[in-house]
């Protein structure tokens, strides 16, 4: 049903057949996309009626799944977000060029929160480990704090995969988080083309970021250390719900080949690698 092996995940025998641990958690207990689709639909249809300058917070990036969950806020749901962005010292400047240029074709107000990861790039990396769940826990610390001071209740995200059976989380204090493109299950090359009408280029990052500078060498540096992509489980998953062929899938899960140019950048930014 997916891409992984024995050597990513634990494989079974399922009817006669060998199957992932994850797969079989599937087909015992799918998801419900028409479910969470409602749920997700009722919180922002009522967030409409609220009023307020700002009727929630989208957490962005300028990357392709932010940019949409945008499309999706403004167009379908017809809401005013305040966009925050963590520029993390390794946001690539086309990614800050696409955020910039889409919230002025939306007249949307950007807030941009200038941090410093490099600590933890450079320790993720020297360990050869995915620096992506730390970081994003980090970002999301920030933005919830942008939510808690302007009483905010709903931070939206462009995560496209669920949590679970849910596309909703509770975060701290009353504050909830929801996973925009989950309930929808858009294709990639379906995303691409909800994008060629915004002043939104793709930029060419190495690794499946359309924002991150620092994606591509890590990816690099576990793959030479475990013989696999850190993606997998992520990919897997798209394979798993029909969003991801599997040819596709063997393409994104191949070792990246990071120009140098890439790592000179990073270099000069202050990373040391």
């Amino acid at each position: 049903m997916c891409v992984h092996t024995s050597k990513t995940k634990k494989i079974i025998e399922y009817e006669g057949k060998p199957i992932c641990v994850d797969c079989l958690t599937m087909l015992k207990y799918p998801p419900n996309f028409e479910k969470m689709r409602e749920e997700v639909e009722e919180i922002l249809k009522n967030l409409k009626r609220e009023g307020g300058k700002y009727n929630c917070i989208l957490a962005f990036s300028g990357g392709k799944d932010s940019v949409l969950a945008l499309k999706l806020l403004k167009e379908k749901f017809k809401l005013n977000p305040l966009c925050v962005m963590v520029d993390n010292k390794y946001i690539a400047k086309e990614a800050i060029e696409n955020a910039l240029n889409v919230t002025k074709y939306y007249n949307v107000d950007l807030m941009i929160l200038n941090r410093d990861y490099t600590e933890l790039f450079e320790d993720a990396i020297k360990r050869g480990e995915s620096p992506c769940r730390r970081c994003s826990k980090l970002i999301l610390r920030e933005v919830w704090r942008i939510a808690k001071l302007l009483n905010l209740k709903y931070i939206i995200t462009g995560h496209e995969l669920p949590f679970g059976h849910s596309a909703v989380r509770d975060m701290k204090e009353g504050i909830k988080m929801i996973r925009l493109l989950a309930p929808y299950k858009f294709k990639e090359e379906e995303k691409y083309e909800m994008l060629k009408d915004l002043p939104w280029k793709k930029p060419n990052l190495y690794g499946y970021t359309t924002n991150c500078l620092v994606l591509g060498v890590a990816l690099e540096k576990f793959y030479e250390k475990y013989d696999f992509s850190f993606e997998i489980d992520r990919v897997a998953t798209l394979v798993r719900l029909g969003l991801l062929s599997k040819e596709k899938a063997k393409e994104k899960l191949k070792k990246p080949k990071v120009p140098k140019e890439v790592y000179e950048e990073l270099r000069r930014r202050g990373l040391k690698i």
